[in-house]
Order: structure tokens, then C-alpha cells, then sequence
């Protein structure tokens, strides 16, 4: 059983929410939440309201969540689109505990509802910076991101998201030495011809970071975003990352197109935007994930 539904951390939790609303608030309940495989998570239920809760242990688990939080709350800051509320970050003996507002999901049944979420998504898009990057780290996964900003895409696209990428798989060490070289042979070829083959230049637009369909809730009005790993850049990285663990209907790309349009020639680009999740595939789960990282990028040399 979970050390959230034991209930070992009920009272610092209900000290941070009472601190938040400043009033008087108690667990009434818990529940499991099924929603995140990485974290420990609950649903608590409250006398006027419910939160959700994620604990993790790891050293980083704590720098993570402050990272979420406050990605959380620049989306709210700076695009329309709804993010739970966050309530607090705490360290309790040495388990971070990230405390926001329960969303009460609704199932994406129809056409309409993958519309709204689509368009949800272009929403965020709308948001735009003067450079690519972001002030603060944020996290990928377990994967520490250093977004120091830069002016040119394909420049950052290169050395913080390929380049980081490819040295934390290296260190690694999930893949063979040989493996390794033939990795990095390919991938220098590849940034060779990023200016040649990244498409159009776009606006730096607010990026979710990780929006595949798990991340991208619905509350029966509109598109509520979770998990956010944000910076931003070019937005066909979040585009390429919504169907590649499962297949999204139709619906979905053509609402967001019609609240921003998609470039001409995306899906020619998908796979090239898609090399940096391949790249942390192999450096947690090893050569099962050659074939996909080794195949995308020999399609752009």
C-alpha cells in the first residue's frame, strides 16, 4: 500500500492546503489515482474540495516538482489554457510531496471532445517568447533539461535536446560501446543538415514538453494540462509527441489546425522531432529502442 493512502503524510498536507485557503480543511477520505505510473499519487478527499497529491522519494524528486509547479503556473500566467491550481511543494523527511487541485476527468468520447482538446493545445502555442529555451531547468521524465536560452532553434534543438540527450545515453551505458559510436556518427551527420531539413521558421511558441494523450485531460469544457515539462520552441516538438505512444484520432490534429494552422510539411518532419524521446528510450530501457532512434534519424540523412 502506498505511503499516501496510509495516510503517513495526512498531516503536513492538511497543514499546506489550511495555509493555501486560509481556513479549516480535513481529509475526509483517499483514494488511488491510476492516472501516473511514475509517482506515488492519491486522490484525498476533503470536506469542501479535493487535491491530488504525488509523492516521490528520489533525490531530484523534490527540484522536479518545484519545476512542475512553477510550469504549472506559467501556463496560467501566460496562456489561457487551465492547469490545476497548485497548492504547495513540501519536503517531508526526505519525500517531496507536490500538493495542486483534483480535476474531475471526463472521457474523451467524441469527435467534438478531441476537437476541443486540439484546440486546446494550439492555445498554449499562441503563447510565444523572443527566445527558445526557458529561464529555469525543467524535468523530462527523470531527465534534468537545461533550457538556457538561445536565438536560433535548430541551435538549441542541437545542443540541449540532442546533444544532452545523447551524452546522458551514453553515460548511460544501457547500449554497447559500438552502438554508442554509431549513435553518435549518426547524429553528427544529422545536425549537420537540421538548418536544411527543420522546416519553416516559426514563432518560439510556449511548449507543454511532454503532451502525449495521458497529459492532456478533459474536464468536460476544455483541455486541462498535467505532467508539464515546459520551455519553448518550435511547436511541432509537442505536435510529434501527442500520437506517439498511441494513436489519436483525426479529430484532434484538424481542431488544432483550425485554431493554428500546421505548417506544410510536418508530417515529412514528425520522426526528426521525435529523435529526442528515442534518445531517452534507449537511455533507460537500452537497445530495444535502437531500431525506432537509428530509423528516424537515417530518414533525414
Amino acid at each position: 500500500m502506498s505511503k499516501l493512502l496510509e495516510g503517513v503524510f495526512n498531516a503536513p498536507i492538511q497543514k499546506a492546503v489550511r495555509q493555501h485557503i486560509n481556513k479549516a480543511w480535513e481529509i475526509t477520505g483517499a483514494k488511488a489515482n491510476d492516472t501516473a505510473a511514475m509517482h506515488d499519487t492519491a486522490i484525498f478527499i476533503g470536506n469542501s474540495f479535493d487535491i491530488f497529491v504525488k509523492a516521490g522519494a528520489n533525490p531530484y524528486s523534490y527540484d522536479q516538482f518545484i519545476q512542475e509547479a512553477w510550469g504549472l503556473n506559467h501556463i496560467r500566467q501566460h496562456s489561457s489554457v487551465y492547469t490545476p491550481e497548485v497548492i504547495d511543494v513540501l519536503n517531508v523527511d526526505g519525500t517531496a510531496l507536490l500538493i495542486m487541485e483534483a480535476i474531475d476527468i471526463k472521457p474523451v468520447e467524441s469527435d467534438k471532445d478531441w476537437s476541443v482538446l486540439g484546440q486546446g493545445l494550439a492555445t498554449l502555442h499562441k503563447a510565444t517568447w523572443d527566445h527558445c529555451g526557458l529561464e529555469t531547468h525543467s524535468y523530462l521524465g527523470i531527465f534534468r533539461q537545461d533550457n538556457t536560452p538561445m536565438d536560433s532553434w535548430t541551435d538549441f534543438f542541437a545542443q540541449r535536446r540532442l546533444g544532452d540527450s545523447f551524452k546522458m545515453a551514453a553515460e548511460a551505458r544501457k547500449i554497447t560501446p559500438d552502438e554508442i559510436g554509431q549513435v553518435r556518427e549518426a547524429l553528427d551527420r544529422l545536425i549537420e543538415r537540421l538548418p536544411e531539413i527543420s522546416g519553416p521558421s516559426q514563432p518560439f511558441s510556449l511548449l507543454h514538453g511532454d503532451p502525449w494523450v495521458g497529459n492532456l485531460l478533459y474536464d468536460g469544457r476544455r483541455l486541462v494540462l498535467i505532467d508539464c515539462s515546459i520551455y519553448y520552441g518550435n511547436r511541432e516538438m509537442d505536435l510529434s509527441t501527442v500520437d506517439l505512444f498511441c494513436p489519436v484520432p483525426k479529430a484532434f490534429f484538424a481542431g488544432y489546425h483550425d485554431c493554428y494552422p500546421i505548417e506544410a510539411g510536418y508530417e515529412a518532419r514528425k520522426s526528426l522531432w521525435r529523435i529526442n524521446q528515442w534518445l531517452g528510450h534507449i537511455t533507460l530501457f537500452g537497445s530495444d529502442y535502437m531500431p525506432q532512434l537509428m530509423g528516424a534519424i537515417r530518414q533525414y540523412l
